[in-house]
């Protein structure tokens, strides 16, 4: 998938169409709308406006596709999601350079951080659990600057 800006994601048709035939399954229309519509955000996207571009596309599609749909994707391995301040769950395509995000409680507003700014944390958790920490899903909650300051 080519987001608004260009920049080309971990979603590609052809790889979604040949990593379902994989499982037996197939790219539906509704499927495939469903990846059309997450194909025209840029970042984060909850469920909810998921389903209403698609709704607003055909006023017959069934919403509950969309969650179907996210959860298959999810178990793919092509998109990942976090939550956000609110506990509201937000997906994006799946990156392969590991990151994890910044929640600022106060605004909400949200921030990716690189995994290499995770190194220490990453390495701390490993060395004393024995536990490969994945970042993908790591939301870090707090105040950003401009909260914090008020």
């Amino acid at each position: 998938m080519t987001t608004r800006s260009g920049h080309s994601s971990a979603l590609d048709w052809p790889d979604v169409a040949a990593l379902l035939r994989r499982r037996n399954l197939r790219l539906t229309p509704q499927r495939r709308a469903v990846v059309a519509a997450l194909s025209e955000f840029e970042g984060h996207v909850t469920a909810t406006q998921l389903v209403e571009r698609c709704t607003a596309r055909d006023p017959h599609f069934v919403p509950s596709t969309v969650y179907r749909t996210l959860d298959l994707l999810q178990d793919l391995g092509l998109i990942t999601h976090i939550h956000d301040a609110d506990g509201h769950e937000e997906f994006q395509p799946a990156q392969e350079a590991p990151h994890a995000h910044l929640i600022c409680r106060a605004c909400g507003a949200t921030r990716e951080i690189s995994g290499d700014e995770l190194g220490d944390f990453v390495g701390q958790i490993h060395r004393r659990h024995h536990f490969d920490v994945d970042v993908s899903h790591l939301a870090i909650f707090g105040r950003c600057e401009v909260c914090g300051q008020s």
